[in-house]
């Protein structure tokens, strides 16, 4: 799990890593603030190194 503070209000994602796996899709499981009804999912890439990055779909409503 993944709690990430955002501007507007928090988003927590979810996912089962294996080790190796990349990229990674977590589902967002949660949201407070503006992303309370948040849905959508979060894709992980070159996950434990310097260069790990984020990529967030968020679906409002």
């Amino acid at each position: 799990m993944i709690s990430l503070r955002l501007p507007r209000g928090a988003l927590t994602v979810q996912s089962l890593w294996v080790r190796g796996a990349d990229p990674l899709t977590m589902a967002i499981t949660g949201g407070t603030g503006a992303y309370r009804n948040a849905r959508g999912e979060l894709v992980a890439t070159d996950i434990q190194t310097p260069h790990e990055a984020y990529r967030l779909r968020i679906l409002l409503g």
